[in-house]
């Protein structure tokens, strides 16, 4: 198990602390939907299970929103416009990897 990040409140509430990563929150949305899976929760843990794991996509969508903005201000051109790079319909493929990324 990867060791906790600082500053992360053990049993934090619905959705993780305030300061957790976002690959901690992941973790944790993982182990909730094996516990969620595995079917051996009463149904008062599992929908507590869910509550949290509803929390942790919100927060880690948001979060994902907030890097793709960065990304956006990065790849603008010389006049400020937004650069798109397009791929090459067999780029995706190229290396057998399909959707996964080149690194």
């Amino acid at each position: 198990m990867k060791p906790k990040r600082e500053g992360a409140a053990p049993g934090a509430g619905p959705g993780g602390a305030p300061g957790e990563t976002f690959e901690a929150m992941m973790e944790r949305l993982e182990g909730l939907v094996e516990r969620l899976e595995e079917g051996n929760l009463s149904l008062e843990e599992s929908i507590r299970a869910f509550e949290e794991g509803i929390a942790l996509v919100k927060r880690c969508t948001a979060v994902l929103g907030e890097a793709e903005q960065r990304v956006q201000r990065l790849t603008r051109d010389a006049s400020g416009a937004p650069r798109v790079d397009t791929m090459e319909e067999g780029d995706a493929g190229r290396e057998g990897k399909g959707d996964e990324l080149p690194f």
